[in-house]
């Protein structure tokens, strides 16, 4: 019961995060580039700026698409997501998955200063429906800021969620609450290769969670994440302290952009 509340969090919290992400196109005969994000320029130090900053492997950073482009978004086969640049600073998506998971959220960032950028997230919609009568309803929202620029950044945020079945879904009960703290960073280690961290947890069921894994640049508007996800929790019925899940669970992402303002 335990890994089933786990993985019920998981899936609501990270397909609820809009995660979106904006590029450059790529000068082979430069090794630095200026980036523009919110009327804000950023020096690049390698020549292919991140085509995939706004988010880590789970969690998501304070930047959003810019107006009109689109993003398509792939975990795990099972997750997809597209979303769509309304202005500079605020983008919609719709989250869909198996079991039919409809999703759609909306996003809004704040550029502070060309190093520091605070966005807000609200997302609604039904999280799962296997029949007629086993639908589960789902709203939240976050706050997060981020430090850094495109390519070397930290964020940490908070995200506060509700859902509600049809039927009993966790301990005998059809509805759930829960919020979480989250803290994620990614840093360029070459010109197509980061490094990408996250931290996650969950006070109301004492669950720990995150990930750590490397993202490459494929091209200048695709990448591939690779990673794994250990997961922990605090037994309080046997007072034995953190236990841990043995098994790490493999993550893998692809992302796309189109129609990409220059």
């Amino acid at each position: 019961m335990l890994f089933f509340i786990v993985s019920f969090l998981l899936a609501a919290t990270v397909l609820a995060q809009t995660d979106d992400y904006v590029l450059e196109k790529e000068k082979s005969s430069a090794t630095k580039r200026t980036h523009q994000n919110n009327s804000d320029n950023e020096s690049v130090i390698y020549g292919i700026s991140n085509p995939d900053y706004t988010n880590h492997l789970l969690t998501p950073t304070s930047f959003t698409l810019k107006k009109r482009e689109i993003r398509l978004a792939s975990s795990d086969i099972i997750f997809a997501k597209v979303s769509y640049g309304l202005t500079n600073s605020t983008t919609v998506s719709v989250n869909t998955a198996m079991f039919g998971m409809l999703i759609p959220s909306i996003k809004y960032s704040i550029a502070i200063n060309n190093q520091m950028t605070i966005a807000g997230a609200l997302s609604g919609g039904q999280l799962l429906a296997i029949s007629e009568d086993s639908i589960i309803g789902f709203a939240g929202g976050s706050l997060m800021g981020t430090l850094g620029n495109i390519q070397n950044n930290l964020t940490a945020g908070i995200g506060f969620y509700y859902a509600k079945g049809s039927f009993d879904f966790v301990n005998n009960d059809n509805e759930m609450p829960f919020f979480h703290f989250f803290i994620g960073g990614h840093r360029q280690i070459s010109q197509r290769l980061f490094l990408s961290f996250d931290v996650m947890y969950f006070p109301l069921y004492q669950v720990y969670t995150g990930s750590a894994g490397i993202k490459i640049t494929l091209k200048e508007n695709m990448s591939l994440g690779i990673g794994v996800m250990p997961i922990a929790w605090n037994d309080v019925s046997t007072n034995n302290g953190i236990e841990f899940q043995p098994i790490l669970i493999p993550l893998l992402s692809f992302k796309m952009l189109l129609n990409k303002s220059d």
